[in-house]
């Protein structure tokens, strides 16, 4: 049984795409601003402008850090019982919630900023939800926390409930030893994070081919602590790269790619990930979108490009809507979105549970999105065809007495068949008498069942205690820094 693939470019596009690639990174070069990384990249072989910033990557050191990049890695889990092995064993993919919204649309259909009782509760759903694999860290509102360690408050909420792999995005360089610390406080110590990293970073690009000096700290300390990094582009088509999605995905291919690159020249064998998440600006409102058509084949391209292409893991957006609120246009757009991404090859379908363009998150949609993306799974596995599931010998054997309802074959198979928990496969008097309830409806019903039954993890209060001191010296260190600007 091979599994179901959905594909934008031919064999022979894909080598066009990668030739262009390299050329952009070989002659025209990305524009880094961090001396130190400057001066190791020099040392390894790229062609380095101190003065400008520029550096470039000769051909053969493309090929000798994509060389560098492991085949198989695993982002661990608080419990190794959820713990990522990368490639997917069975082919399929692995989901994350979404990163830096702002907002939380609650169960009550409540807008407010994030505060850290909703981070707890967003933890406690993620870790209740079969098909959501691990949790991007969200993102504390500065009315609850101070402002310049709002990662490091929150990654110390998360870390006391998550029983999955957290994905980190530092706010600030300066912040990224900070958590890195805290994740090693964690599981006991540097040396045993960077035997199970349970925390993974986010190191992004400004387009178009620029690096700043944050997320270059960021990269170089996950080479230090042997951190996984999701390597990260996130351009929107019509305002920083071309206005053609095709575009768009050549320059975020090529930002991602000197990220690898960059890691692996510093630290060959570095866990990566590709991570482009495009994005388009509507010309007429001039408003930033996630979910027009045409920004899921820009996906697509991406995931070719990084799969086929690179032989490399790829991950963006499988989920999300440019709706404000849980709608038809949000269903539409999630469910195309995931699976198009899904089929396209994808190690990760990211953004569960967003909304608003990823401004918000809603523990509503996590639970509906945790239902699309088993349904996805089913999809991407494929049929096996053989004499069994033709249930060959049952149709040569049909005749005008026999049935399937009551055949070995059916007792056999009618598992098989997938259900959810959300969707009405009942007749109308019993949904009439059950409530008449919608998708939302019974959406709400999961969520009050895991509040009810939810049984928090105990941490051990001396790994508790060390996180605080953690926090309490960043605080010292870095709200001291910002006032002294």
């Amino acid at each position: 049984m091979s599994s179901v693939k959905a594909t934008i470019l031919s064999t022979d596009e894909i080598s066009s795409m990668k030739e262009k690639i390299e050329t952009l990174l070989s002659t025209k070069g990305v524009t880094v601003d961090h001396p130190k990384v400057l001066d190791l990249l020099a040392q390894a072989g790229a062609q380095v402008d101190v003065s400008t910033g520029n550096v470039k990557f000769p051909k053969p050191l493309i090929a000798e850090a994509v060389s560098n990049v492991p085949k198989t890695f695993t982002l661990a889990a608080v419990d190794p019982k959820n713990d990522l092995v990368f490639p997917h064993p069975e082919g399929l993919f692995y989901t994350r919630t979404c990163t830096g919204g702002m907002y939380y649309y609650n169960e009550k259909e409540d807008y407010h900023l994030v505060s850290p009782a909703d981070v707890t509760e967003w933890i406690k759903l993620v870790n209740s939800l079969e098909h959501i694999n691990y949790c991007a860290l969200p993102s504390t509102a500065g009315d609850y926390v101070p402002a310049e360690t709002i990662d490091i408050h929150t990654l110390r909420n998360v870390l006391e409930h998550t029983q999955k792999h957290v994905w980190v995005q530092p706010y600030d360089g300066e912040n990224a030893t900070f958590l890195l610390e805290l994740a090693a406080a964690r599981v006991g110590g540097k040396d045993e994070l960077k035997k199970r990293p349970i925390i993974s970073f986010i190191t992004c690009s400004v387009p178009g081919f620029q690096y700043k000096w944050m997320d270059m700290e960021a990269l170089l300390k996950c080479c230090e602590y042997g951190v996984p990094i999701q390597a990260c582009s996130l351009p929107t088509a019509g305002a920083n790269t071309p206005v053609t999605l095709q575009g768009t995905a050549l320059m975020a291919c090529t930002e991602v790619l000197a990220l690898i690159i960059m890691a692996q020249l510093i630290a060959p064998g570095t866990p990566v990930i590709a991570t482009p998440l495009l994005f388009a600006m509507d010309m007429k409102t001039t408003y930033t979108l996630q979910s027009p058509i045409e920004v899921t084949m820009g996906r697509m391209i991406a995931m070719q490009v990084f799969n086929e292409g690179y032989g490399i893991c790829a991950h963006s957006y499988g989920s999300g809507t440019d709706s404000f609120i849980i709608d038809g246009q949000s269903m539409i757009e999630r469910t195309s979105l995931s699976q198009m991404l899904a089929l396209s090859g994808a190690s990760v379908l990211g953004g569960a549970g967003q909304i608003e363009v990823a401004m918000t998150i809603s523990p509503i949609q996590l639970i509906i999105d945790n239902e699309l993306f088993g349904m996805v799974k089913t999809l991407k596995k494929g049929l096996a065809i053989n004499d069994d599931t033709l249930a060959w010998d049952e149709v040569m054997d049909l005749d005008a007495t026999k049935s399937f309802i009551d055949s070995e074959h059916t007792f056999a198979h009618f598992r098989s068949m997938s259900r959810t928990k959300l969707f009405n496969r009942d007749s109308r008097p019993t949904w009439e008498k059950d409530g008449k309830k919608d998708l939302v409806a019974k959406a709400k019903d999961v969520y009050q069942t895991i509040q009810a039954k939810y049984q928090s993890i105990e941490v051990e209060p001396d790994i508790l205690a060390a996180m605080d001191q953690i926090v309490a010296a960043a605080d010292a260190k870095l709200i001291k820094a910002e006032k002294e600007r």
